[in-house]
């Protein structure tokens, strides 16, 4: 059984609240995944609005080799789309 899980992940993501960072008033906590050919690309972007907290998860396809690349890609890919988004990412 502990062949399959490392086959095909765990599907658990573990979250580490050392790689959490504050980025323009966004809380980022990436949360990638191991999975078959790699970690995901994945985070929980959360943003205080009008004294709401607004949650937003965060995955794209992208593959990385090691989970400290796939923290770096993922904080990368977040801070891209907070520039070019800003607030607008959190409007249903």
């Amino acid at each position: 059984m502990s062949f399959l899980k490392n086959l095909f992940g765990s599907g658990r993501a573990k979250v580490n609240k050392k790689e959490a960072v504050t980025y323009k008033g966004f809380a980022i906590q990436p949360c990638p995944k191991n999975v078959a050919h790699g970690w995901t690309t994945e985070a929980v972007i959360t943003f205080e609005r009008d004294g709401q907290t607004q949650t937003h998860r965060f995955i794209r396809a992208d593959i990385s080799f090691s989970r400290e690349d796939a923290v770096d890609l993922t904080l990368n890919k977040v801070q891209t789309m907070i520039d070019s988004m800003g607030e607008k990412s959190f409007r249903d």
